[in-house]
């Protein structure tokens, strides 16, 4: 797994970086592409019937399953935040131009979206956009856009 050595680096949050809290499923650190992995049917038509340990996070995020970045660690049923929007330094996995869309690849990469650096089958939606170029390995601005 290739993330940035440091972990969440955020950049800047253009004031609403949209965080959202949940329930890890797995050791989570920080800089690490989640997506949202809870059980059906556990909320009603109520808000009322919304408990944190609902939404629970997963790692290792590809394709379209990207929900946003991990902004601290936790472990297995520790509480998790993430951050669907913002600007994150991230890895390259491949050539990323500034100004293209990003997609992740399931290793806490992104590339440019339909990059052939990416597995066959993982292709998924734009997470955002670079802000900066990167040779692959190297780091990157994302703007993310979840």
């Amino acid at each position: 797994m290739v993330t940035n050595s440091l972990g969440f680096v955020p950049i800047m949050d253009g004031g609403n970086p949209r965080m959202i809290t949940g329930i890890a499923k797995e050791a989570i650190s920080g800089g690490e592409y989640v997506f949202a992995s809870g059980a059906n049917n556990v909320v009603s038509s109520g808000a009322n019937s919304f408990v944190s340990s609902d939404l629970e996070i997963a790692t290792g995020a590809s394709g379209a399953q990207c929900n946003g970045v991990a902004i601290g660690n936790a472990g297995s049923t520790g509480a998790i935040a993430f951050m669907s929007r913002g600007v994150v330094l991230s890895t390259a996995n491949g050539t990323v131009t500034a100004g293209f869309p990003l997609q992740v690849d399931g290793n806490n990469s992104v590339a440019n979206l339909g990059s052939a650096t990416i597995a066959a089958g993982t292709f998924g939606k734009a997470v955002g956009r670079a802000l900066t170029s990167a040779a692959s390995g190297g780091h990157c601005l994302v703007n993310l856009n979840l």
